[in-house]
């Protein structure tokens, strides 16, 4: 039987995965590194973006909510190492994120761009994620 008792969660780690998948979205979303590309490919000017506050702010609450669930799946699965758990990471963002979001490009004529820009960011993030919450334990 699946359990969601969270008393023997590791906090300390449960946040610092989702710290670490926060700061890969903000250096990834950077003008620098994909930014720029990325907002191009929506049809966007860097002054149509508006106040970053409040994104930011979700962001990471939204970060450490997945941390807590992806604990929650591998302590489902018995994850324990850091290679199962950038593994169970990987195949969570494949199913339930990539997937998902996949047939929006077919319908919506999104960016095919900004699609990929986003996915390799998920797929990232959940990975450091993955790590970070096998190897802090």
């Amino acid at each position: 039987m699946v359990s969601f008792d969270v008393s023997s969660f590791n906090w300390i780690a449960i946040v610092a995965a989702g710290v670490s998948a926060w700061i890969i979205g903000g250096i990834w979303f950077s003008p620098p590194l994909f930014g720029r590309r990325w907002m191009a490919a929506l049809g966007l000017k860097p002054e149509q973006a508006g106040n970053p506050a409040p994104g930011f702010i979700a962001a990471l609450v939204n970060s450490i909510i997945g941390a807590t669930f992806l604990r929650l799946v591998f302590g489902a699965a018995n994850v324990t190492v850091v290679s199962d758990g950038i593994l169970v990471a990987l195949i969570i963002w494949f199913a339930f994120i990539l997937l998902p979001s996949a047939p929006s490009l077919l319908f919506t004529k999104g960016s095919p761009t900004a699609f990929a820009i986003v996915q390799a960011q998920h797929a990232i993030a959940m990975i450091a994620m993955g790590a970070m919450l096998t190897a802090i334990r």
